[in-house]
């Protein structure tokens, strides 16, 4: 019952927190200018949006590798499993 409230808690927070953000233009002022620059703003914008993705699967696979052998290793402690002829 403990674990239902908290997650109900954490769930309307975040959904209070996405319902009172507005927009966000992640763009740095470099590639703000190459976009307002550019003849195509629409092509020029997608173009770094997926290139900005591209760059995040790399250390978002290392830190979810990481975390997959973390918890899977969480309980072993430099235990060996005997063998049954021992």
């Amino acid at each position: 019952m403990r674990a239902w409230r908290t997650f109900l808690i954490l769930a309307a927070a975040s959904v209070i927190v996405l319902a009172l953000t507005g927009p966000a233009f992640a763009q740095c002022a470099m590639c703000r200018a190459a976009i307002e620059n550019s003849t195509d703003a629409a092509a020029a914008s997608k173009g770094l949006n997926l290139a900005a993705l591209v760059l995040l699967v790399p250390p978002v696979s290392i830190f979810a590798g990481l975390f997959g052998v973390f918890y899977r290793y969480r309980h072993f402690q430099g235990r060996r499993e005997r063998s049954p002829s021992e």
